[in-house]
């Protein structure tokens, strides 16, 4: 208070240096940094991304033009394409002829065989009746044509289409494998740019009308990294001119700004300068914690400043500035460390997103509080210097005379209006029934599994469905990485094994790999072919002839061919970058979208890599909806424990604060009654618990109690008879608190992510309901128990000393008293 200007330089001079450090702090919208380092899924995807050389394709669909415009467009620009240094290769054009001419030599053993039968035995058919002597007795079942023999076993090519582009040829599309990985945004962003000029400045010069657009991995992560980011930055400023305009209406003081809203940036700074050091980014869960903490470091600040206000009317400069922080230090030290509490309580979490939430979030509680408290009575001070609140009495504010001389220039109480009891109960019953009707219809509200619902709509994505259903197959399947050819087709057979147990509940759709471009038993299937010539050798000219019978003498004469004499648009996608490794590609067969399907998905893939382990095979699996079904497992696994882990912990809190096991039950019993009615508004207003939102619930625990604990601190310190001024001051300055948490909260409605949209719905629903519990249903229990205890207290003198001890006692029959009467006596 003395050298307010010194502490206010040694502040910025602090804030300066956090936020130099801070600055440093990037944001990664990856759902992989969600999970730790360590963790099985992420070392997979690291190792099998090195020698994939990245994690997926950017996709580029071009229209706009005639099929075979299109089609030469997309042949030139796939040369444009590959010749960047940074593409790896482009897929486009597939040489389905090789495929199609060494198509039996694909074929497993058996089924030549099976193919050689049903020549042999429509050979045989066609040669008896050939023959002049034969009789048709018509007993005898006519064997396949030579037509249905051909469709019977004709390899399937349709697999690997000539061209990539759906079936009109309106659009092509460009499948393009990138040096670097999506993660890099940077690269990404400089990626997609270059592909993009490429593509436009060809059409420019031979193709006009030629329109670009772009979906797979890196596309998708640049318009996700760019909503989130967008959508906080857009909370954090809304949250701001929301917690600005309710100081302002609050307080009615400009200064009031620079008193709050200070020492919330200060704790800001400090807050995100521990993250850097601590962890080094934010992610999609971190991400929002400007907006909370901004909501949640004003209350510190309100509850001071409304306070120093309201003892400023009787008292001096000095005087009041030490009431205001007495009177509010104590509550607002156990609401700091309460919040702080029930965040810490989230390192328990195994989800790592939930530990790093759990940190930054109760170091900035405590950074809240600490600048509040460390900087908040200077600003007053300065304030009062600048432009004082009111003039003090010449002698009597400046005078060393004790605070009781200043008793009798005091105005006189104001007297509340005292509501009947009936109404009192009406209101308590109230919510007490619609905490009860929540417990009744909690088992029915459920827990988002849609993960796109999450995510949200965006062109990427749309286009990316559309493109899928266009060529009938999901752009980016799981990469399982192995040594060798022998060992792709060993887990292949465990995949199939895996399919064949799980049946009708099989997830998987079908793989791809080397193995189904490169003949395996050559030997036998030698033997077949030798076989099935002779037959062809046997046949009437007239009917070798036949275009089918030469199609199928071309494939029996195709000779065995090795790795290398794959076409290498083929062979490319499923070899190591090093040399050293083979990728089989598995295709999922459900929505790469719902976390029941994801959770079937990750544990049928758990089966094969259990399964490769045990043929002494060293799997490693690269998949994003592995790592969404891991985060999902976690949550559900996470959620009961860390709430009630945080409930436990908020009571403890308060329970050391007070210091009376009775007197923590009185404040945190409202709190959890109001927690309960959240169940109850999330089913009215149908929302639902994500694994992006369930952060919030214990934050609410440790918002809502600072509202009864600031009312309790303030009824003990009033007295008996208290409670309508208590209500009216320290109750009015919850309220502008609450407001500023659900403001913090309710910024994140205007989010695009409909992930982080959920975390506003879900909160403002809470803090509501909290609301109900600790600002409504509390003083009413207060005012309850004065008044029942008041009836009492004449009847029964020692419970009245234990309702005094509590400040509870006769109060429903006693006058209000003075601040001057309080204070003197």
């Amino acid at each position: 208070m003395s050298r307010p200007w010194q502490v206010l330089l040694a502040v910025a001079l602090v804030t300066a240096a956090a936020g130099f450090f801070a600055s440093r702090l990037e944001f990664r919208g990856s759902f992989v940094e969600l999970l730790p380092e360590g963790a099985p899924e992420v070392r997979d995807l690291t190792r099998v991304s090195e020698k994939a050389g990245g994690d997926g394709y950017l996709v580029i669909m071009a229209k706009g033009a005639a099929p075979e415009a299109l089609k030469a467009y997309a042949t030139e620009f796939q040369k444009r394409l590959e010749a960047l240094p940074t593409v790896r290769y482009v897929e486009h054009h597939y040489d389905v002829a090789f495929f199609r001419r060494h198509g039996l030599l694909l074929l497993p053993t058996a089924e030549v065989a099976s193919l050689r039968q049903d020549l042999e035995a429509r050979v045989r058919y066609e040669k008896e009746r050939a023959s002049p002597l034969f009789v048709d007795l018509d007993t005898e079942e006519a064997p396949p044509t030579f037509e249905e023999i051909a469709k019977k076993h004709t390899p399937d090519t349709t697999a690997l289409p000539e061209t990539l582009a759906n079936k009109e040829g309106t659009e092509v599309y460009l499948m393009i494998k990138p040096s670097g990985t999506a993660g890099d945004l940077e690269f990404a962003r400089n990626f997609v740019a270059t592909v993009f000029d490429a593509g436009r400045q060809l059409a420019a010069e031979k193709y006009p009308g030629v329109t670009l657009e772009a979906t797979g991995n890196f596309q998708n992560r640049i318009e996700e990294d760019a909503v989130m980011r967008r959508d906080l930055s857009n909370a954090g400023l809304l949250s701001a001119l929301i917690a600005v305009g309710l100081i302002l209406l609050a307080t009615r003081r400009i200064s009031a700004l620079a008193v709050v809203g200070v020492p919330v940036m200060v704790g800001l700074m400090l807050t995100f300068a521990f993250a850097q050091g601590a962890i080094g980014h934010l992610n999609i869960v971190t991400g929002f914690l400007v907006a909370i903490l901004i909501g949640l470091g004003i209350e510190y600040g309100v509850h001071l400043a409304m306070r120093y206000w309201e003892e400023r009317e009787q008292l001096g400069v000095k005087e009041a500035l030490t009431a205001a922080v007495r009177g509010t230090f104590s509550g607002a030290l156990t609401s700091a460390f309460t919040n702080a509490a029930a965040f810490f309580v989230l390192v328990l979490a195994q989800f790592h997103a939930f530990q790093q939430f759990g940190l930054l979030a109760g170091v900035g509680v405590l950074m809240a509080v600490l600048s509040a408290y460390a900087l908040g009575p200077s600003l007053l001070a300065i304030a009062e210097r600048i432009r004082p609140f009111r003039r003090d009495a010449a002698s009597t504010v400046q005078a060393s005379a004790p605070v009781v001389e200043q008793a009798p220039v005091a105005a006189p109480a104001k007297e509340w209006r005292r509501w009947p009891t009936g109404v009192i109960v009406a209101v308590a019953l109230s919510v007490v029934g619609f905490a009860a009707y929540s417990v009744g219809i909690a088992p029915r509200l459920g827990f988002e599994t849609n993960l796109r619902n999450l995510k949200g709509d965006s062109p990427a994505s749309r286009l990316d469905d559309h493109i899928t259903e266009q060529i009938g197959s999901p752009l980016n399947p799981a990469i399982l990485a192995v040594d060798t050819l022998e060992q792709v087709r060993e887990v292949e057979a465990v995949i199939a094994q895996v399919k064949a147990k799980n049946g009708d509940n099989s997830v998987f759709l079908r793989t791809a790999s080397l193995s189904d471009l490169v003949p395996s038993d050559v030997a036998g299937h030698e033997v077949e072919m030798g076989r099935i010539r002779a037959l062809l050798d046997g046949l009437p000219k007239s009917a070798q002839e036949d275009p089918r019978v030469k199609d199928l003498r071309e494939m029996v004469d195709a000779k065995p061919y090795g790795l290398d004499q794959l076409p290498v648009e083929a062979r490319r996608r499923f070899e190591a970058l090093d040399g050293k490794g083979m990728f089989l590609l598995l295709f999922p067969s459900v929505s790469n979208y719902d976390t029941q399907d994801l959770h079937r998905w990750a544990g049928q893939l758990d089966e094969v890599v259990a399964g490769a382990k045990a043929k002494g095979i060293d799997l490693a699996v690269l998949d994003s909806n592995r790592i969404a079904a891991r985060i999902f497992s976690l949550v559900r696994m996470d959620g009961p424990f860390i709430l009630w882990s945080a409930a436990v912990v908020v009571f403890l809190v308060i329970l050391a604060s007070l210091r009376s096991f009775k007197r923590a039950l009185l404040v945190a019993g409202p709190l959890f009654l109001g927690m309960t009615c959240l169940a109850g508004g999330m089913y009215l207003f149908d929302v639902q618990l994500n694994f992006i939102n369930a952060v919030v619930l214990p934050n609410l625990l440790a918002i809502a109690v600072d509202n009864s604990v600031h009312l309790f601190h303030r009824y003990e310190e009033e007295g008996p008879g208290s409670l309508g001024r208590v209500v009216r001051n320290t109750g009015f300055a919850a309220v502008v608190a609450t407001l500023s948490n659900a403001a913090g909260y309710g910024a994140l409605l205007v989010a695009n992510h409909q992930g982080l949209r959920s975390i506003g719905q879900i909160a403002l629903l809470g803090v509501v309901s909290t609301f109900l519990g600790t600002t409504v249903f509390f003083p009413a229990m207060l005012a309850l128990l004065e008044r029942w205890k008041g009836r009492r207290s004449a009847v029964a003198p020692e419970s009245g000393a234990v309702v005094r001890s509590l400040n509870l006692g006769g109060a429903g029959e006693l006058p209000a008293e003075s601040p001057g009467e309080r204070k003197s006596a």
